[in-house]
């Protein structure tokens, strides 16, 4: 089931991005309703632990730690167990030029440089202890990605989420609740880039963006809809009388039924105080769910009802409040999208050339690993319209081998 999940990761990235910019919208014209929450009851029971100044050292540090992993693992696109061990054997220096930086320095702009100065430094070394195959200024091109990108994670859970008050700045609550949803972040894009490869062409030619972002584009998304909406128009317009009415009653009733389910919905998030984490929650799964495919629907409207208000509820209760973490809201509700999405029951058609790089993996990736030879003859075959003369040459199988390879994919394609 969660072989493609990469899906649900980059599309999780992508809806948290673009709630933060409406958030940020919002926090502009006045609306800062989205800020840490520091008198919520859990983030009060976490201040009373961390009260000790040991304890906030020791947090401090090991994030500290976890950071310099993650980036590391981002900018040398590697999950490598070397990449640990050197990490652990980087712990004294790490935790020395910390020491150093608190006790001399009180410029936040020197201490920046520093901590980007450190970085580089031990980034370099580990790139030159591996003698890696890549190119220096390949490697420098990543550093600088991933410290712009670090920063820009940062910088926008500063501005979106804080509040600068007394008592923020004098807490260390609201950072570790800003680092909550900042290593959720550095989590997801190190997934995309090391274990997925989905932006890992992008690191390496120094692009910003994930695919998924790239694919974007507003104006064909809008000639698309306004095509739809003009083929529907002109098809209604064919019916006889009889059809029309029966289309209008089903759309009235439909708009009812499911108007009626948001309202039971919403109605029971309000009376579990998780109405504004249900609109995230509705929000994420409605925008998201057509990126995993054709939506899940159940045979009986009373049964779609029921189990869409228990999983809601469920969704609800395990949820966190805004007030610690926005994230979190959102990766239920692209979650609740994508695992749906699993239920719905694909018929795949042979492959044929011409067809979507696209449809080509989510129908061929049924049956093949993306890594084997099979995939990759017939990608040459199908997207790139290579020959089997071609082919077998360049994968040492005779021209009628290339034949019985894609035959026999297809055959399996059919069986499914």
């Amino acid at each position: 089931m969660f072989k493609d999940y990469e899906k649900y990761l980059s599309k999780s990235l992508e809806m948290y991005l673009f709630v933060l910019v409406i958030i940020f919208i919002l926090k502009i014209v006045g609306l800062d309703y989205f800020g840490i929450d520091i008198n919520n009851p859990t983030v009060l029971r976490l201040g009373n632990i961390f009260n000790n100044i040991l304890l906030r050292d020791v947090l401090y540090f090991s994030l500290v730690i976890i950071y310099q992993y993650l980036m590391m693992s981002i900018i040398h696109v590697t999950k490598d167990r070397k990449l640990k061990i050197f990490v652990i054997l980087t712990i004294p220096t790490t935790y020395g030029v910390q020491i150093l930086k608190n006790i001399f320095v009180k410029n936040n702009v020197i201490t920046i440089l520093i901590e980007l100065s450190y970085l580089y430094i031990i980034n370099f070394l580990y790139y030159k202890t591996n003698k890696s195959n890549v190119k220096f200024k390949t490697f420098n091109k990543r550093f600088i990605i991933t410290m712009f990108l670090n920063m820009l994670f940062q910088f926008i859970s500063m501005l979106t989420r804080y509040r600068y008050e007394k008592q923020y700045l004098e807490d260390i609550i609201p950072t570790i609740l800003l680092s909550l949803d900042y290593l959720l972040l550095l989590i997801i894009t190190k997934k995309l880039v090391v274990e997925e490869g989905v932006v890992k062409k992008c690191i390496s030619q120094a692009e910003v963006g994930s695919s998924s972002l790239k694919k974007i584009n507003l104006k064909k998304s809008l000639q698309n809809l306004q095509r739809n909406f003009q083929n529907s128009k002109e098809s209604f317009k064919k019916k006889s009388k009889e059809e029309k009415l029966s289309i209008i009653i089903f759309i009235i009733l439909s708009s009812i039924w499911n108007l009626l389910t948001l309202v039971i919905v919403l109605l029971i998030a309000k009376l579990n105080d998780t109405l504004v984490e249900c609109i995230f929650i509705l929000s994420s799964f409605w925008l998201s769910k057509r990126a995993f495919g054709k939506a899940f629907h159940f045979d009986s409207m009373i049964l779609c009802f029921i189990v869409s208000n228990l999983t809601y509820y469920t969704l609800n209760r395990i949820t966190t409040p805004l007030g610690i973490s926005i994230f979190i809201p959102i990766l239920l509700g692209v979650g609740l999208s994508y695992v749906t999405s699993k239920f719905v029951k694909k018929k795949y058609k042979p492959l044929y050339r011409g067809m979507s790089k696209d449809l080509f993996e989510e129908t061929i990736l049924q049956v093949v690993e993306k890594d084997s030879d099979k995939y990759k003859i017939c990608y040459e075959f199908y997207i790139d319209k290579k020959s089997d003369l071609s082919l077998s040459y360049k994968y040492n199988y005779s021209v009628s081998g290339i034949r019985k390879i894609k035959d026999r994919i297809n055959s399996k394609i059919k069986r499914l």
